[in-house]
């Protein structure tokens, strides 16, 4: 009975009704689609560095004075029990010289098979034996391709392959950077290694080789220090949450004017209905029966909204993928889904407590009070 008395007062009228649910469901769609697109974004970011998550980089102790890393620290660490892979890496800058153009570029030292690892060929062939490999910004600048012959340090190498452009990397950066064996970086420089890139066999080993190398190689003095790219990863994804969250609060202000809208409606709703509220008391009706009524004509309201915002967020959700990342994959999991009723629940809400105040209203009026009113 209260249903139908409280869908019958809002089909009373119509065009009021439908502006309140419009509001509602403007708010839960910015709410659910924001947070829809917050949690594709950050899903695609931290999949291009998950590959990385259980990789550390072991780097001089600067701060005690160590420039590089020998090979016999190199050598303790490739045979550490959680140790997947170590792939020891020399820097210097260097001066390279093509037709009798100079420039100034990161010369690395690597073994073929790390490289290959790291790192795609986009033309050529990935080969460092007499040869070498550039990055793409030094092909562009030097109007390089596979097969042509550039000079290092006096010496002259057949670049092999040309890499593919990297984003941002936390170990070594390519793009502006000739790559050679390690053998043909030693004809040009004189210098221990730079880096270690260790890929462990689980992310779970990443405390426990830290404690291994604090053990076995840091046990008298700092020699080393090893970064973890995990750390990276968690602050990434700490970030991206604080962003959505933010954005999310935004756009929860449509759903407090969707909210003030509801009162409003509720409040005229009041007044319209004074004498009808006073014949009803008049004739038994209990004030909590007056105010179920109207906190129900505010859930109608809200339920109403937050479904159709919940569905059309689905929609928008999945335009917003598309446009910017070109994939839609994200839309539809758990995470996605949990902010979708995230929004539905702040819909709901929003429109009930804006229904608070009237429905008290309504059913605190006296009866003959009520039946005098004009």
């Amino acid at each position: 009975m209260y249903f139908q008395l409280a869908r019958r007062n809002l089909m009373r009228n119509k065009a009021r009704s439908s502006l309140a649910i419009i509001g509602i469901v403007i708010g839960v769609m910015a709410i659910s689609s924001i947070g829809v697109f917050g949690e594709s974004l950050k899903a695609t970011v931290m999949e291009n560095f998950q590959n990385v998550a259980n990789e550390v980089i072991v780097t001089p102790a600067y701060s005690s004075g160590y420039t590089s890393i020998d090979r016999s620290t190199v050598t303790k660490i490739e045979k550490m029990p959680f140790v997947d892979r170590a792939m020891p890496v020399k820097t210097e800058l260097g001066s390279i010289s093509v037709r009798g153009e100079r420039g100034a570029l990161t010369v690395y030292g690597m073994d073929e098979s790390a490289v290959k690892d790291l790192f795609k060929a986009e033309k050529g062939s990935i080969r460092l034996k007499g040869d070498c490999v550039v990055g793409k910004h030094v092909a562009e600048r030097f109007k390089l391709r596979a097969g042509s012959k550039i000079i290092l340090g006096g010496e002259e190498f057949r670049v092999s392959a040309i890499l593919k452009e990297e984003g941002a990397r936390f170990d070594i950066n390519p793009n502006n950077a000739v790559i050679l064996s390690i053998k043909g970086f030693n004809k040009i420089f004189s210098r221990d290694y730079s880096i270690i890139i260790v890929k462990l066999k689980s992310i779970e080993n990443v405390d426990s080789f830290k404690e291994l190398v604090k053990k076995t190689i840091n046990s008298r003095e700092k020699k080393v220090s090893v970064f973890e790219l995990r750390m990276v990863l968690e602050r990434i994804e700490k970030t991206f949450k604080q962003i959505t969250l933010f954005l999310m609060a935004i756009a929860g202000v449509s759903l407090l004017v969707a909210g003030v809208s509801i009162l409003n409606i509720m409040l005229m709703s009041t007044l319209e209905r004074t004498k009808e509220i006073g014949v009803m008391r008049a004739i038994g009706a209990y004030s909590e029966t007056i105010l179920k009524i109207f906190l129900l004509e505010a859930l109608i309201l809200g339920l109403f909204g937050s479904v159709i915002g919940s569905a059309l967020s689905i929609a928008g959700g999945y335009a917003i993928d598309m446009l910017i990342l070109g994939s839609a994959k994200y839309v539809f999991t758990p995470q996605a889904a949990l902010y979708l009723l995230e929004g539905f629940l702040f819909g709901v809400i929003t429109a009930v407590l804006s229904g608070l105040y009237p429905a008290w209203k309504a059913s605190r009026l006296e009866p003959i009070e009520a039946l005098r009113y004009e």
